[in-house]
């Protein structure tokens, strides 16, 4: 019995020792499992919050790329302009003076000299040409104020053309300004596929964590599947010494009892 009894105290010492064991694996994947909730939730914040910079950035990005280029071909359009302004004004007043005060050639005719863009242009001259006749009833100093006149009301016409882009710019640059304004106070918007990446990214890494959990739960299972089996091989065991002890018991009473009752009988003869 005393053998018997120690055996079983030692199999009871050993079991709390797995107990143990798999109380602590259910610890580590409880923990587990709320430190993915916890990453979760703080992916989910992050995410949020980048999502909406990355579109109020990429929406900053575009109209500013947007108004850069329109700009750039304002400032083409209206250079290109002035420069053809600026042509047409030299070869008016190249010829201005030429009529005004222009050389005579030997015959009497007059010497007309082009610009040097538009006679490389043309490819031509025009020589020889006979002086044009001065307006009706207009002095020589008259015509020269009247085409001074002439230029300074051409002038004033560019100047208004200038004016008038000018106006056009503010009043798209108004209404582009106001288009940002009310997108940005629009809502949400689409998502990018930086943003996606993202997410991907998030989901995978929540992915690891998940079979990370499946894959402790089944070690988890194993083991208790492991520790059943072992107590039940234990108790296999207890029941075997049971019986064994049972049947060694059985054999020493029925081999002593005639020593016994001989002694007993012996004892009861010298009584009498």
């Amino acid at each position: 019995m005393g053998g018997i009894q120690s055996k079983e105290d030692k199999n009871k010492n050993n079991n709390p020792c797995e107990k143990h064991i798999v109380k602590g694996l259910r610890e580590k994947v409880r923990l587990l499992e709320k430190e993915v909730n916890e990453v979760k939730s703080m992916r989910e914040n992050e995410s949020q919050a980048y999502e909406k910079e990355m579109v109020v950035h990429a929406f900053k990005e575009a109209e500013w790329k947007r108004e850069r280029k329109r700009l750039r071909e304002e400032v083409k359009k209206l250079r290109k302009k002035l420069e053809e302004r600026e042509e047409e004004e030299e070869e008016e007043e190249e010829e201005i003076r030429v009529r005004l005060g222009g050389g005579m050639g030997d015959d009497g005719g007059r010497v007309v000299v082009l610009g040097g863009e538009r006679a490389e242009k043309d490819h031509y001259y025009l020589d020889w040409l006979p002086p044009p006749p001065p307006p009706p009833l207009v002095a020589a100093g008259t015509a020269a104020s009247y085409f001074v006149e002439k230029m300074r009301e051409e002038r004033a016409s560019r100047d208004e053309a200038v004016e008038k882009w000018k106006k056009l710019y503010l009043a798209i640059k108004i209404e582009l300004d106001d288009l940002i304004q009310r997108t940005h106070q629009g809502g949400r918007l689409y998502w990018r596929e930086e943003e996606e990446d993202l997410m991907e990214k998030l989901q995978r890494e929540l992915k690891i964590k998940e079979e990370t959990i499946e894959l402790l739960k089944a070690r988890l299972a194993l083991m208790e599947q492991e520790e059943s089996n072992r107590e039940r091989e234990v108790d296999i065991l207890r029941q075997s010494l049971k019986i064994m002890s049972y049947k060694k018991k059985s054999t020493v009473f029925f081999q002593e009892p005639p020593k016994k009752l001989a002694f007993v009988k012996c004892a009861h003869m010298r009584g009498i």
